[in-house]
């Protein structure tokens, strides 16, 4: 009688959950190492753009050189992982096994940490049963360790630092002290500063935090105002750097329009384009080198809003198609998509499955949470615009993947839990006494 309760605690354990997580993705190092650590278009997969800026920051030559080769200063990426990749290159060498090793587990390292903000917000919105199932979902789900472990890029340390955001922006709900405000807003930029979309969340998570201040008629500029305060000051040392080499305001990053063009350049066959990307394609490579980053980038400005002049049509049908990508994994049957969608560890099974969960839960909150269901949505609607709007990759939509994974155990949780069943998690935490 006393080992069952023993035994639901120990599986309960928050503690035990991120280090099973933890070991998961280590372990799958051995198995996948490989794909970031070779020698194709020397070292390419080590990190693409990040990889090729981190080793100029190595070598002395600050953050320049995005491409394969010398192409000057750069503001292609936010800085915050690059300089951290050159820390271990620093450390460890350029494009060494170790340094391989070094950064995929730092990887694996911020993805099971996600477990920590990930359990929070469930148990804080949903109840403690949603907080359990989702943390072993994050820690099991195959896409999750796979990406940590094989993947040189900032998705799982933005996962992680939009996670505690999205924590933060609960708790700021319920106080007001300004110090606290200013905090915020500075943790938006550092989230920024490793991953530009995140801004995003930064702006519709503020807004949710600052609305219980406005609705009840309280002064919610001055909080408004010390927040972008604290955003400002993160932001401007890399806003300041940039305006003295390009000599123009550059926000954050200044490839938008590429990104746009390689989704939007007329080719259907997959959800982008790289054969267009100068990462890719040596002719792209050489005009870039030509034209200079800044020059470059406006000349994909005008290629995109030329397509988009001459095929409106054929966008709006991109767009919705990318909404399906995004959410289902399945672009079409192309034979050289085939492999991707169904056969990948991010493929059509695993994420419809995901996504489906996640949209009973969105059902079940509705019925019973509805009040903690509010910022799950706001994230889920607006953060992937900017990626219906360019292009979309299944990993892109892993900065939220913790909000989808709290839903999907909710909605999973629903399906033992039938309507009349005893169950603490069914009245709404938010209107619970």
């Amino acid at each position: 009688m006393e080992q069952g309760p023993e035994k639901r605690r120990l599986w309960h354990s928050l503690t035990l959950i991120t280090l099973v997580a933890l070991v998961l993705r280590l372990v799958a190092i051995r198995f996948f190492y490989a794909i970031t650590w070779n020698d194709y278009d020397d070292h390419l997969m080590f990190g693409f753009e990040t990889g090729r800026i981190a080793r100029s920051i190595a070598g002395g030559h600050g953050f320049a050189n995005p491409l394969s080769v010398e192409s000057g200063p750069t503001a292609w990426l936010t800085p915050l992982y690059p300089y951290l990749l050159a820390g271990i290159f620093k450390l460890f060498g350029v494009y060494t096994i170790t340094s391989t090793f070094v950064i995929l587990s730092l990887n694996c390292l911020f993805s099971s940490l996600v477990c920590v903000p990930l359990y929070r917000i469930a148990d804080r919105s949903f109840g403690r049963g949603s907080a359990v199932t989702a943390c072993w979902i994050w820690a099991i789900y195959p896409y999750f360790i796979y990406l940590p472990s094989s993947f040189v890029w900032d998705t799982c340390l933005a996962a992680l630092l939009a996670a505690i955001l999205f924590l933060w922006a609960l708790a700021l709900r319920e106080r007001s002290r300004l110090p606290e405000w200013f905090a915020f807003g500075a943790f938006c930029g550092l989230t920024a500063l490793t991953n530009a979309s995140t801004l995003v969340l930064a702006g519709v998570l503020s807004t949710y935090a600052l609305f219980p201040l406005w609705r009840s008629g309280k002064k919610w500029f001055k909080p408004a105002g010390i927040l972008t305060a604290g955003l400002i000051l993160v932001l401007l040392p890399w806003e300041i750097r940039n305006y003295r080499v390009f000599h123009i305001p550059v926000p954050l990053r200044n490839n938008f329009w590429l990104e746009f063009w390689v989704g939007n350049d007329g080719n259907t066959q997959n959800w982008l384009d790289d054969s267009a990307h100068p990462t890719i394609n040596k002719e792209e490579e050489a005009k870039f080198l030509r034209l200079g980053e800044l020059a470059y980038m406006r000349e994909k400005r005008r290629q995109s809003l030329d397509f988009l002049a001459h095929h409106p049509s054929l966008y709006a049908t991109l767009f919705l198609r990318r909404i399906g990508y995004l959410w289902s994994g399945f672009w079409n049957l192309d034979p050289s998509n085939l492999q991707d969608e169904f056969h990948s560890f991010a493929n059509v099974y695993l994420t419809l499955a995901l996504t489906l969960a996640m949209l009973l839960g969105i059902w079940r909150a509705f019925r019973s949470h509805r009040r903690s269901l509010l910022p799950f949505l706001l994230v889920v609607l607006f953060y992937p615009v900017l990626f219906y709007v360019t292009h979309p990759t299944i990993r892109y939509r892993h900065v939220m993947d913790p909000e989808i994974v709290i839903l999907a155990a909710l909605g999973l949780r629903s399906l033992w839990n039938p309507p009349g069943t005893p169950n603490f998690e069914l009245q709404d935490p938010a209107t619970a006494s």
